[in-house]
């Protein structure tokens, strides 16, 4: 184990809790357990150096149960592993919850879906203050980066009823069995954007 967790007893401390990375020592394959609520960037230090330094030869499983957190920290470490280029394999067996639910659906070579996974899908939750017309201003940039957050983050795995009801403030919760649907779905529309992008690279 390459970093320790703040917990007494199974008890919160109140610290910062980092997650934990095991690294296998027969082999290129590393663990990164994502348990905790998405705390501030630097919490994911060593995280990110795994992802800077791991190959085409490593594997990087993530364990993923979490209630969500801070959309920055989120997004920091998706791109991140958009630049990883191990195998990286998201396996869910809890919750994942708000930012853990976008997440666990970025971008993988391969989905474990448990009997026992949720997920819960909402909007980006924010409060502004200031002048008027400085919080005018935030909420209006608010809604556009929300908007292309929520889109690109639920794309392909939700119709677009339910992502017009998440924008409007609805919150979705859905079953392993829904997941895994929706997933397979999701996988047949990109197989099938690649196969008439291809398509028109002949064509030309």
């Amino acid at each position: 184990m390459l970093n320790q967790v703040n917990k007494l007893n199974g008890i919160h401390d109140g610290k910062q809790t980092y997650p934990t990375i095991f690294a296998q020592p027969t082999g290129n394959r590393f663990v990164i357990n994502i348990t905790s609520d998405f705390d501030s960037s630097d919490t994911y230090d060593e995280v990110v150096a795994l992802l800077s330094s791991a190959t085409e030869s490593d594997e990087i499983i993530w364990n993923i149960s979490s209630y969500g957190g801070f959309v920055n920290s989120l997004s920091m470490i998706l791109g991140w592993k958009a630049m990883c280029p191990a195998h990286q394999t998201h396996v869910l067996h809890s919750n994942a919850d708000s930012c853990a639910s976008v997440f666990f659906l970025s971008d993988a070579d391969q989905y474990i879906v448990g009997d026992g996974a949720t997920m819960f899908l909402h909007e980006i939750q924010a409060g502004v203050s200031g002048t008027t017309s400085n919080m005018i201003r935030h909420m209006e940039h608010l809604k556009e980066t929300n908007e292309d957050f929520i889109r690109r983050s639920y794309s392909g795995f939700v119709s677009e009823y339910e992502m017009l009801q998440i924008l409007s403030g609805v919150e979705l919760f859905i079953t392993s069995e829904q997941i895994r649907s929706s997933l397979a779905q999701r996988e047949q529309k990109i197989a099938k954007k690649h196969k008439e992008q291809d398509t028109e690279i002949l064509q030309e």
